[in-house]
């Protein structure tokens, strides 16, 4: 019995002395010796070419939500670096500097935008690196799974909603054109909208939008003659607002018939449409009227880095990112040895891709199998330069 006992006490002061030296990570995670003087995130962005000014408000956000995690310490007492690596729109590009981090990453942003995830996403599935290309849609993320995740549900779930929602405060509205600008996404986003459309008895005519286009009088000459009831805009942020002042031009006077789509939700939109935007319907991923304490923070630090302009649709969702992969990285016992990389990305991608009620800058929510779960839209109307709060709608099932 006296062994026994004596055992037992052997068995219970080796316990402690592995909680003691050991320990364990938060939610279980047992903790293993950092080799990593800090953790290097690459992000593979557009930060030169004709939207580097969405290259710049991603990068910054990103940037934002490292320096906030450093300043209370870290990830395990080690800071957070976002490596920046300009890709242009240049799919050559994206795959050289892909080639740069796939074999010592742990984890990666982008690419960005959509010719660069094409051309490069293949490198980074063929070495097993996880990219958050949250950027785009789901269309384009879920041809990269696992080693991608998703940042909506699919647009033909999360924008016929507030597609139907715009069209149901307009009543009488059934037909409406579309101005749309075949590029990346873009085309599959604008069948979204017609679909919610359609859902509540609205035709859609669709009139293509050059990406070389610099007039836009005969455009929208085109459009009048169909006699529309309303017009969805889905082009370039500048392209949008130049629209919208030469159909007042052509005597086109309610504003409140007209909605812009989530991507021109930047800054030329507004400097170049101005006071002719009041009365218009946008919708975003974001409410910037938010009033936590957390959002209030992040909205104050862009106004001031962007010359008092309120964040747009895709500004935090890099910041969000970076918070997934530090709440990975603090979650698993991933120490950045390099002669761990394989089964580290595997701990960091799975963490990621079933993430649980993750509280991003505005929406807390869970990822299944790489797909977040009910993350919807908000509708808003422009006026005097600034979007007000209208509703938000839930994503289809």
């Amino acid at each position: 019995m006296r062994k026994l006992c004596k055992s037992l006490g052997s068995v219970l002061l080796a316990i402690a002395l592995m909680m003691c030296v050991g320990g364990s990570g938060a939610l279980g995670a047992p903790s293993s010796k950092v080799v990593v003087d800090q953790w290097e995130i690459p992000f593979l962005n557009c930060l030169t070419g004709p939207i580097a000014s969405i290259g710049e408000y991603m990068a910054w956000s990103a940037h934002r939500a490292a320096d906030e995690i450093n300043q209370k310490g870290g990830v395990k007492g080690k800071p957070i670096k976002i490596v920046d690596l300009d890709t242009g729109v240049s799919p050559e590009k994206a795959i050289e500097q892909m080639a740069k981090i796939v074999n010592k990453s742990l984890v990666a942003l982008g690419p960005v935008p959509e010719a660069c995830i094409m051309a490069a996403m293949p490198l980074a599935v063929k070495n097993g690196l996880l990219c958050m290309i949250a950027s785009t849609t789901y269309e384009y993320q879920s041809q990269f799974f696992p080693y991608a995740v998703a940042w909506d549900s699919g647009s033909d779930k999360t924008l016929p909603p507030v597609l139907a929602g715009w069209a149901q405060r307009n009543p009488g509205m059934k037909r409406v054109v579309q101005f749309v600008e075949r590029w990346a996404c873009w085309p599959g986003m604008a069948d979204a909208h017609a679909a919610g459309l359609a859902s509540v008895g609205v035709k859609t005519v669709e009139i293509e939008v050059p990406t070389d286009a610099v007039t836009f009088g005969p455009l929208v000459v085109r459009a009048l003659a169909q006699k529309p009831d309303g017009f969805v805009l889905t082009c370039t942020s500048e392209k949008a607002a130049k629209i919208i002042i030469e159909l007042e031009k052509y005597g086109w006077t309610d504003k409140s018939k007209i909605i812009v789509f989530s991507s021109a939700d930047d800054m030329p939109l507004y400097t170049t449409g101005r006071e002719k935007l009041n009365g218009v319907y946008i919708y975003s991923y974001l409410d910037s009227q938010m009033e936590t304490e957390r959002w209030v923070s992040f909205k104050e630090a862009y106004k001031r880095a962007h010359g008092g302009m309120e964040p747009v649709s895709l500004s935090t969702v890099y910041y969000d990112c970076v918070y997934m992969i530090k709440e990975a990285l603090e979650n698993t016992p991933v120490t950045g040895d390099p002669k761990k990389l394989k089964e580290e990305r595997t701990m960091i991608r799975e963490y990621i891709r079933n993430i649980q009620n993750f509280e991003g800058v505005q929406l807390t929510w869970s990822m299944k199998d790489g797909v977040p779960t009910d993350k919807g839209t908000f509708l808003f109307i422009i006026k005097d330069g600034a979007k007000q709060y209208v509703d938000y709608f839930k994503p289809w099932k």
